[in-house]
């Protein structure tokens, strides 16, 4: 997937899910503040109210004047609140020193207000000031560049790949990822995920909730591959009687080649009148035979455990991805579901209880 597919895809996600909102506001990336500071600067710059007349009615004038620098002060304040709730929503960490000096210099303005009411305090560093903070334009900081590019590596390269993952199973001419139900899957899918455990700042739940699905994704696909395909059931018997498929797992049909071969050595010995090698053989060939029969219901009864598992597996993966089984409960029902670790790496059982201690 090209850098502006994931970028894209990213931000669609974004905008279903806002809670996703602090990592991107985190590298940078946060239109709603650049609009809330345009907006707080155009409120700045309108017209304050005009004064009233004055009539010679001292009292009058007195209230006249009195609600004119009410009103005067008001006209201000509206935008310096709105300024005051912007600095709290999610941004770049390292602006929240320069967050602090903006509050200052709301304090500064407010104070001169107070005290020379119906006089404009000049806000035109308060504007310059939210313009740095929404530009991140501060001398202060010359390596904030190089962090911000940073994170948004990382955002694309960890947040971005459950989307890249997506993406390309659901396109079966896209190549982006291995096979679900591969190994090599399985072994990206594990690196990506301690990749995201080791960078803190990405931590979120549905982030953490898209990489903990995919892995159930992952083993429920496995488990299904493994259920349909004989060779692989064969591989999990732990004893097999001694065949030519032994030997040689790859070659089809090597048990019947086997049984042939054994049956025309007890005809061929047979006419021979080599009875001490008759015996054997037919002893031999029966027990094989038999073997045979047992491996099968053998196959037959671990795959029906395998469906079993894997049908629980995706009963509990899909009540997950729906929300009605919490992230924080799947560690007992994920052992119970890979008894021997097969299918799931310590990680994981890391990254479902990341969030066991948020509010």
């Amino acid at each position: 997937m090209a850098d502006w597919s994931i970028w894209k895809a990213l931000e669609e996600w974004r905008n279903r899910r806002h809670e996703l909102d602090p990592l991107f506001a985190k590298a940078g990336i946060a239109p709603e503040v650049e609009s809330a500071v345009n907006m707080v600067c155009v409120n700045l710059r309108r017209q304050p109210p005009t004064p009233p007349l004055v009539t010679g009615d001292k009292t009058r004038d007195t209230e006249e004047f009195g609600r004119y620098h009410d009103g005067y002060f008001r006209h201000f304040d509206d935008s310096f609140q709105r300024a005051e709730t912007l600095l709290y929503l999610p941004w770049v960490p390292e602006m929240a020193p320069f967050a602090e000096s903006v509050r200052a210099e709301i304090g500064r303005l407010r104070v001169a207000l107070r005290e020379r009411p119906g006089r404009n305090p000049g806000c035109d560093n308060l504007e310059k000031m939210l313009r740095q903070y929404v530009s991140l334009n501060l001398t202060e900081l010359p390596q904030l560049a190089d962090i911000l590019t940073q994170r948004r590596r990382q955002l694309a390269e960890i947040a971005g790949y459950p989307l890249l993952a997506q993406q390309s199973l659901g396109d079966p001419a896209h190549d982006g990822v291995p096979p679900l139900a591969s190994d090599a899957f399985r072994q990206e899918l594990f690196s990506k995920m301690r990749m995201y455990r080791e960078t803190p700042w990405l931590h979120n739940r549905v982030l953490t909730n898209a990489y903990v699905l995919m892995a159930l994704d992952s083993a429920y696909a496995s488990k299904k591959r493994n259920a349909l395909d004989d060779s692989r059931l064969v591989q999990m018997l732990k004893h097999r009687w001694p065949t030519l498929s032994v030997v040689l797992p790859d070659f089809e049909h090597a048990d019947q080649i086997w049984y042939l071969t054994l049956a025309l050595l007890a005809i061929v010995t047979a006419f021979m009148e080599l009875w001490w090698v008759v015996v054997p053989l037919i002893v031999w060939l029966n027990f094989s035979i038999g073997a045979r029969r047992r491996e099968r219901k053998e196959i037959e009864m671990l795959r029906e455990q395998l469906v079993s598992r894997m049908q629980a597996m995706k009963r509990m993966r899909d009540r997950f991805a729906v929300g009605q089984f919490a992230l924080e409960k799947l560690t007992f029902q994920l052992q119970q579901l890979d008894e021997n670790n097969e299918y799931f790496e310590d990680i994981l059982y890391q990254l479902a209880v990341l969030h066991q201690h948020e509010a």
